[in-house]
């Protein structure tokens, strides 16, 4: 057995590059070593038969109790030694002995001291690269956390904490905080939709349909709701509506956040009328607070403001300036020019009154504009619808509508030259946009009811369909050539206070509510 760890030890000793003189001196001592260890192992084993037996033997040394052994001091023919960097600098490590005071590192140091330092550049970078990840990872946490949040409660439900019932665009003084300002301007507004783009891109025209379903209702408003308007193409995955609480809002109803995507809080009483620019990117509103203000959609900012001495009942864009609007008041309609806006470029008088101004439609070519009046007399009405030339300021007819009823609404048909008029005799009229624009008795809209309620219309693009409101919360839809009903629509409305259909999608409307509902058919 002796001889076996003589040359086990001479082996090793050789692998370490001992000399051949030292070998066996140490190989003598190693040996020594290993009988005076076995013999205590004996006499360890025999004290433990003679106490009883009751201890387990321990054969490995197993149940002893963990000493650390001290430290052997470096051999001082040990010719292992340990090199670092530390900075720029290359340090050798060696045994504190008498052998190695005389050690010189080999030559190639400075070449290792190279590849030492390249290493640890690139696990410093490589460390920089994970840590990178691991914030980008929490960003994208992040993010799609706060978006499940807005999934799950809308945009303005996370801003308004103050627990009030309703969310934030529920009231226009919620809207001037400084974070729901930040809220809007994260979302963008006009971009051409999804559901839009392929119906643009189509050369052939599509025919109309009147819509079957309620596809989206919101129920956001306290008040009463006055107008919804789709925008113009591209745009016209928006809409507006007008409220009795002073707002105007911009809506997009294929959105997984909140539908209501801007609200316009410029105004201090009743939003009675809101129409859309041309380029689809402005609003022109007017409110009992006796001002019609000319608004910046995307950033949110009034533009403009034109004050008049009675009431902003309706506002309409010219078809052709894009800067010129007309406004209508009491007994008088004003002409603003959008760029000078101290003072009304032009005013329309008549030497008798025609009372508040109900609604405003302009013709195809912008040289002339009708105007609807709620004042009546005994026998006649007298100035109820009037036609004016929009340049000379003087009025053409006072004599379009004989009736004594006094009118609501005023729609341009699309195709044909025509316009039509809601009368509050519970039917739509129909008139000739030439002159002397008479009125074709033969043909009306009628089978609605308005009950005194100011319920609006509207036409579909291709001129084949007439949706009406109706005081009992139904849509009427009528044939344009025929005059008949061919659908009658409930909507769960209280009263239905206007309509307005889609300029692109075939059968899509927008309704709004007495009591402050909006719903998009399809």
């Amino acid at each position: 057995m002796s001889s076996f760890l003589v040359w086990k030890h001479i082996g090793m000793d050789l692998l370490k590059g001992y000399s051949d003189d030292s070998g066996t001196e140490d190989a003598e001592q190693c040996v020594e070593n290993d009988e005076e260890s076995r013999s205590a192992v004996g006499s360890s084993k025999k004290t433990e038969l003679n106490s009883g037996g009751h201890s387990a033997i321990d054969f490995f040394g197993l149940n002893d109790d963990c000493e650390e052994e001290p430290e052997e001091p470096p051999s001082k023919k040990t010719k292992e030694y340990k090199i670092g960097s530390k900075g720029s600098e290359v340090q050798v490590e060696v045994p504190d002995s008498d052998f190695w005071k005389n050690f010189t590192p080999p030559d190639d140091l400075q070449e290792y001291s190279g590849i030492l330092k390249k290493n640890k550049d690139q696990h410093l970078h490589s460390l920089e690269g994970k840590r990178e990840r691991v914030q980008s990872f929490q960003q994208n946490c992040a993010q799609q956390t706060k978006r499940r949040h807005f999934n799950e409660r809308g945009i303005h439900e996370q801003i308004s904490h103050s627990g009030a019932q309703g969310s934030s665009f529920r009231t226009c003084h919620s809207q001037k905080s400084p974070s729901t300002n930040v809220e809007h301007t994260q979302r963008q507004l006009f971009y051409i939709h999804s559901k839009i783009s392929p119906h643009l891109t189509k050369t052939s025209n599509i025919q109309n349909r009147y819509p079957q379903k309620i596809e989206r209702e919101v129920d956001d408003y306290k008040e009463t709701v006055n107008r919804v308007v789709w925008n113009n193409p591209p745009y016209c995955h928006l809409f507006l509506s007008a409220s009795m609480d002073g707002s105007v809002r911009i809506w997009n109803i294929w959105t997984q956040l909140s539908p209501c995507v801007q609200s316009l809080c410029v105004h201090k009483r009743a939003v009675k009328d809101a129409v859309w620019s041309q380029d689809g990117r402005h609003v022109l509103s007017c409110s009992y607070d006796k001002t019609a203000k000319w608004i910046d959609v995307d950033k949110g900012s009034v533009l403009s403001t034109f004050g008049q001495s009675s009431f902003v009942t309706s506002c309409k864009v010219h078809p052709n300036d894009p800067h010129l609007s007309i406004t209508g008041g009491q007994n008088v309609i004003h002409c603003w020019d959008n760029r000078h806006s101290q003072s009304p470029c032009r005013t329309y008088t008549y030497k008798d009154s025609f009372g508040q101004v109900q609604d405003l439609l302009f013709s195809r070519d912008g040289d002339i504009f009708f105007s609807a009046g709620d004042e009546i007399s005994r026998d006649t009405a007298d100035r109820n619808i009037m036609a004016w030339d929009f340049r000379s300021t003087s009025a053409i007819s006072n004599q379009i509508y004989q009736e004594r009823y006094s009118c609501t609404r005023l729609k341009l048909h699309p195709t044909s030259g025509h316009f039509l008029a809601q009368s509050h005799g519970n039917y739509i009229a129909l008139f000739s946009v030439n002159k002397p624009f008479k009125m074709n008795k033969a043909k009306r809209f009628e089978g609605h009811k308005l009950s005194g309620y100011s319920i609006g219309f509207d036409i579909s693009p291709d001129g084949s369909l007439v949706l009406s409101g109706d005081s009992s919360g139904q849509v009427f839809c009528y044939n344009f050539q025929t005059g008949r009903i061919i659908k009658k629509i409930q909507t769960g409305l209280d009263v239905v206070m206007d309509v307005s259909f889609n300029p692109v999608l075939s059968s899509t409307t927008a309704v709004c509510g007495w009591n402050g509902k909006i719903q998009v058919l399809s």
